[in-house]
């Protein structure tokens, strides 16, 4: 037993420090509520509440930072042979320019380890979208097979910003015409105000709309960009 005027014990294991999205003084900005989620810090929802931002969502357009989700950059002359090899989807159902919904499986049991986004933005390129704690999985996965193409994890790299909703295109034609304009899971690289990003048409609300991967230093900017537009930002308890 300790007495109750014990000092704390200092062989307590630290917490890992939280990493943040570029983003990260915007939602303060914003009085978002931040929690830890997958490592991150990330808002879980900002002054109007989360249904709110929900309905949003359904009825208009929302922006999501979606910056904790990794980036793992796959190129070469056998970048396509080693996502055929490591992953379930068959990449040869669609082409550069496109993106697919896939899987990777655990080698001894064939369980869903991760459900991924992969965008085939050139013909020896693919940014392969992770969730937020499997990364790290997936580079191992990929450095496996008997083909290893060059393989970077860029997530610190960059920030990436879904708007999802029916009225996402027409809100975000505003800041860019050009993204805008990308299919529904089509993959396109794009100017915006000078910064060189990559647009998909992906998401996971079941809303149309786009996800804008953004070099890190111009992501405040076309956050900015975005809200004055006329798109509410969203939290993880909407995304949810």
């Amino acid at each position: 037993e300790t007495s109750s005027n014990s000092m704390p014990s200092t062989d307590l294991p630290t917490p890992p420090e939280l990493r943040r999205s570029p983003l990260h003084d915007q939602h303060v900005d914003l009085g978002a509520k931040m929690v830890p989620f997958g490592g991150w810090d990330m808002p879980l929802n900002y002054a109007d509440g989360t249904i709110a931002e929900h309905r949003a969502c359904r009825s208009d357009a929302v922006v999501f930072d979606v910056s904790h989700l990794g980036t793992v950059r796959v190129t070469g002359v056998e970048a396509f042979e080693a996502l055929q090899w490591a992953f379930t989807n068959d990449l040869n159902r669609v082409a550069p320019g496109k993106a697919q919904y896939t899987h990777l499986l655990d080698a001894d049991d064939a369980s869903v380890l991760d459900d991924i986004i992969v965008w085939w933005v050139d013909q020896d390129r693919f940014d392969v979208m992770p969730n937020a704690s499997n990364t790290d999985r997936v580079v191992h996965a990929l450095s496996e097979g008997s083909l290893v193409p060059e393989i970077v994890d860029i997530t610190p790299t960059r920030a990436v910003l879904a708007v999802q909703g029916p009225k996402s295109r027409e809100r975000v034609a505003a800041v860019s015409a050009e993204a805008a304009a990308v299919g529904r899971f089509a993959v396109a690289r794009v100017d915006i105000d000078g910064s060189s990003v990559v647009v998909a048409g992906t998401g996971y609300t079941g809303e149309d709309g786009v996800e804008i991967a953004v070099p890190a230093e111009a992501a405040p900017a076309l956050w900015k960009r975005l809200l004055h537009a006329g798109i509410t930002p969203a939290g993880l308890g909407a995304r949810d």
